[in-house]
C-alpha cells in the first residue's frame, strides 16, 4: 500500500502600502469622529481639537523619520479634482506645517498672491532651502509636492461670511481690480474655509452650529475654535484669501479664533501648505510616515 505523504506549505501575504489618499479614504469610511465630508464638494477633511493627522515631512533623513529628523505637519484632507500645472485633475492630499515658520508680511501692502512677497519667499528661498529658518531641506521634500492651481477668489465682506460662503468665494473670481484670480505653484497657505471646516464643535455649539455661524463671530464660540486643530491661540495666522474691498487687506485667523481682515503689509505668522503628489505612499502611522525618495 502506498503511503500518503503530507506536505506542509507556508503562505505569505505581502501587504502593499497604500497611497496617502487611499489610506485616508479608507479610514474615513468608518470614522465619523475624526473626519467629515460636508463641504460643497464632499472633500474628506480631518476635524477636531487634535485628530491623529500628524505627518512627518521635510525630513533630513526619510529612511529614519523621527521628531529629530523631520518636521511635523498635519493632513488637512483629500481635495477632489485639484487642477495640476499640466491641466490634468487629481484627488490630492493637502498638508500644512503644524507650527509657524515665523512672522512676516504677506505682500508689501498689495493683496495679490501671484505677486505677494510671501508667495515669492515661500516658493523661492524657502522652497530652495535658502530661507533663514525652517527651509525645505532637500530635493526629496521638494519632489514630493505637486504644482497645482490655487484659487485666489476673495470676499468684499467678512462679518457675515460662514465657512461654506468662504469656500464658494475662494473658488470664485471676485478680486480687487486687476488682481489674479488663480496662481499656479507649490507652496501656499490655508484658506479661511480650511480653518472653518476643521472644527468638530462641542457640547454647547456642535459642528453644524459652528458651520452655520459667521467665522468673524467665532471669538465668542469656544466649542468651535477650541475643537479645531488649525486654531492657534498664541499667534495670528495668514490665509491665502484677499479682502477685495481694497487692494491691501488679507484675511487672517486671530488668536481669539475669529477670521477678519488685516493689512497685507503688516506681519502675521506663516504656516506653509502644500499638496502631495498622488504617488506618495504611507508606510507607518502615528505620526504618518511617507515614502519619499
Amino acid at each position: 500500500r502506498n503511503a500518503t505523504k503530507k506536505i506542509k506549505c507556508s503562505v505569505f501575504f505581502i501587504v502593499k502600502p497604500l497611497s496617502a489618499a487611499e489610506k485616508i479614504t479608507t479610514l474615513a469610511t468608518t470614522d465619523t469622529t475624526n473626519f467629515a465630508t460636508d463641504d460643497p464638494d464632499n472633500n474628506i477633511r480631518y476635524i477636531g481639537a487634535n485628530p491623529n493627522n500628524y505627518v512627518y515631512f521635510n525630513c533630513s533623513d526619510y529612511s529614519n523619520q523621527t521628531d529629530s529628523t523631520c518636521e511635523k505637519w498635519r493632513i488637512i484632507g483629500i481635495f477632489k479634482n485639484v487642477t495640476k500645472s499640466d491641466g490634468t485633475k487629481e484627488d490630492l492630499v493637502k498638508i500644512i506645517k503644524d507650527d509657524s515658520l515665523g512672522n512676516t508680511i504677506w505682500g508689501d501692502s498689495v493683496n495679490d498672491w501671484s505677486k505677494a512677497s510671501l508667495q515669492t519667499t515661500l516658493n523661492g528661498d524657502y522652497y530652495n532651502g535658502k530661507y533663514k529658518t525652517g527651509a525645505f531641506k532637500n530635493d526629496s521634500t521638494r519632489n514630493a509636492i505637486e504644482s497645482v492651481v490655487w484659487n485666489l477668489g476673495g470676499s468684499s465682506t467678512y462679518k457675515d461670511v460662514t465657512a461654506s460662503m468662504f469656500y464658494s468665494r475662494e473658488r470664485g473670481t471676485t478680486v480687487y481690480s486687476g488682481h489674479a484670480t488663480t496662481w499656479t505653484g507649490k507652496v501656499g497657505l490655508m484658506y479661511p474655509s480650511d480653518y472653518g471646516y476643521a472644527t468638530a464643535g462641542g457640547t454647547t455649539t456642535n459642528r453644524a452650529a459652528c458651520l452655520a455661524k459667521e467665522l468673524y463671530n467665532w471669538d465668542g464660540l469656544s466649542d468651535c475654535k477650541n475643537n479645531d486643530y488649525l486654531f492657534k491661540s498664541s499667534y495670528r495666522q495668514w490665509t491665502l484669501v484677499s479682502y477685495t474691498a481694497n487692494a491691501a487687506s488679507v484675511f487672517d485667523v486671530d488668536t481669539d479664533g475669529y477670521v477678519g481682515s488685516y493689512g497685507a503689509g503688516w506681519s502675521n505668522d506663516v504656516r506653509p501648505a502644500a499638496f502631495l503628489k498622488s504617488n506618495i505612499l504611507i508606510t507607518a502611522e502615528s505620526p504618518y510616515q511617507l515614502s519619499v525618495k
